[in-house]
């Protein structure tokens, strides 16, 4: 799968540990993130201010595991669908819930790496 699910593993081991920095350099640093609300990040500090709210707010106590990744390109350019579920979210009203959750991203290869170019996480996707 081009070599994507080491990306993905750092991206999952930084949320769970709600490391932003970590988060954050793993996208370009023209990189974006649409968040499904309608907000939008662009460039890597934008993204890092984005995630350090969610993770200092309702995604604080949350995990993130991965049930499936659909990943498709060449060795420079590729595309995924990494389907999975965000445990313990918490809600406005204090309340945890758990929710089906789907980051369709854009990879692009730097050297040795992979990096975000562009995620656009969806809630609650239909299957």
């Amino acid at each position: 799968m081009h070599g994507i699910e080491r990306t993905i593993e750092r991206f999952c081991d930084a949320w769970n540990r709600h490391d932003v920095d970590a988060l954050a350099a793993l996208w370009a640093e023209d990189g974006e993130l649409n968040h499904p609300w309608g907000a939008r990040s662009v460039g890597r500090a934008a993204v890092r201010e984005a995630l350090t709210g969610e993770h200092t707010g309702s995604m604080a106590e949350s995990r993130l595991d991965v049930r499936s990744i659909d990943a498709r390109g060449d060795d420079h350019t590729l595309t995924a669908d990494i389907d999975g579920v965000l445990t313990a979210v918490r809600a406005p009203n204090g309340r945890t819930y758990d929710l089906d959750h789907r980051l369709t991203a854009l990879f692009v290869r730097t050297g040795e790496e992979w990096q975000i170019r562009t995620m656009s996480p969806i809630a609650n996707p239909r299957r």
